[in-house]
């Protein structure tokens, strides 16, 4: 008696069935391969965008503001890149946005005033109304620019004191720039008593000005009358020297204004008033028992 025998096939696999088949739950190798493929073809390029973004910055940036904005693209495009990877893979990332979303606002508000200097920084980079060395006044503060960075400017002033500002307040706030033209005005006034020949004073006053080599031709010197004032003839005086020479042209002119009109004998008055009574004044001088009464003088 002959016996039946059963064979199961074997099933055949193919590339179809392989690529198809489901590596993670809802994820399929083939999906999986293209997320890998996104990923290590766009890391590299975002690299790449990176470099090129720096080496086009720091021809108008300083190194660090350059190469803080080009981290900055290097890990948007890297984010970028992953949340397209997973998207290909099938993967829900509603989630993950929305979490993304609460978080990014939270952030925004925690750190509002770090962005607004970083943002301040970068357009203080690129206008450039001061650099490291200039002479400026910011914020009330008078000094040297000490340094200059992607969060803060750091300000020596004339008493050696470091102070550093935030550059959201150096860019809202009205710079003044000491150093930034090749000459600067100075401007003195002088006062000289009204017995005083003016014509004089003014011809004492130009031979100094002529005379001193920080001053400039150009633009001429101006000396004028600019008041008539309670104790003297005010005489201002206008000169232009080198931005460099300034602060000595203006201890140096001051010193040999002063000494020019004191030689020539010109009076400058100091303030006085004089005082009239509509009285008698009386006096009284006491001395022991001794009484003197004065009425309008000495009797």
């Amino acid at each position: 008696m002959g016996c039946l025998a059963v064979t199961t096939p074997e099933p055949q696999l193919s590339l179809g069935g392989i690529l198809g088949h489901e590596v993670f739950p809802g994820i399929t190798l083939v999906r999986l391969l293209g997320m890998i493929a996104i990923i290590a073809v766009g890391i590299p390029v975002a690299y790449i965008i990176r470099r090129i973004a720096y080496r086009t910055l720091a021809r108008f940036l300083p190194k660090e503001a350059a190469s803080a904005a080009a981290r900055i693209i290097y890990y948007g495009l890297a984010a970028a890149v992953i949340v397209s990877a997973f998207g290909a893979a099938g993967v829900d990332l509603t989630g993950v946005v929305i979490a993304g979303g609460i978080l990014g606002i939270i952030l925004g508000f925690a750190l509002q005033s770090i962005t607004a200097n970083l943002v301040s920084g970068l357009f203080i980079f690129w206008e450039r109304p001061l650099k490291p060395g200039d002479i400026v006044e910011v914020e009330g503060v008078i000094g040297r620019v000490v340094d200059i960075t992607i969060m803060s400017t750091i300000i020596m002033d004339f008493n050696g004191i470091r102070i550093r500002i935030p550059n959201a307040k150096v860019y809202d706030s009205v710079i003044k720039n000491y150093i930034s033209t090749a000459a600067r005005r100075l401007e003195f006034k002088v006062s000289i008593a009204y017995k005083e020949d003016a014509e004089k004073a003014y011809q004492v006053i130009k031979n100094v000005l002529d005379n001193h080599p920080l001053v400039l031709v150009e633009p001429e010197p101006d000396i004028f009358v600019s008041n008539l004032g309670d104790s003297g003839v005010d005489i201002t005086v206008r000169c232009w020297a080198p931005t460099s020479e300034w602060y000595p042209a203006l201890k140096d002119l001051l010193w040999r204004l002063k000494k020019a009109l004191s030689d020539a004998g010109i009076e400058i008055p100091f303030p006085q008033s004089d005082i009239w009574f509509r009285s008698p004044l009386e006096v009284r001088l006491v001395s022991g028992e001794r009484e003197e009464s004065l009425h309008g003088g000495r009797e």
